[in-house]
């Protein structure tokens, strides 16, 4: 009897978990939690082997655990669009672009405090 099916389950398992991990983190902005995330799911990834010779029912819980790491998969890129909107939104209400280099952040276009009226 080969173990390849639990292999299998529990390398979809750790995909799944890991994804779920790195939504965590984007969704509370936790840029440890994103940095330490990193490595469990390359480790996730290289786990994934072929699935030739599975029973029907390993078949079925491994696909069970790839759509559940679809489904925290899709809630990362939701997740990690809107953290990109809000930084993104935040360094152009200060005037300044959310990038690197030798412009040293200065914003192309700029709000220049018309768009933000506000009372504190």
């Amino acid at each position: 009897m080969s173990n390849q099916g639990p292999r299998a389950i529990a390398a979809a398992a750790q995909l799944r978990e890991a994804l779920e991990h790195t939504a965590d983190a984007l969704a509370h902005a936790r840029l440890d939690g994103l940095l330490a995330g990193e490595a469990v799911l390359e480790d996730a990834l290289a786990n994934l082997a072929p699935l030739q010779g599975l029973s029907p029912a390993e078949r079925a819980v491994v696909r069970e655990e790839l759509e559940r790491a679809l489904g925290a998969l899709l809630r990362c890129r939701r997740l990690g669009s809107a953290l990109s909107d809000f930084v993104r939104l935040s360094f152009e209400a200060q005037g300044r672009a959310p990038g690197y280099g030798p412009r040293d952040g200065a914003a192309t276009h700029v709000y220049a405090g018309r768009g933000l009226n506000t009372r504190a």
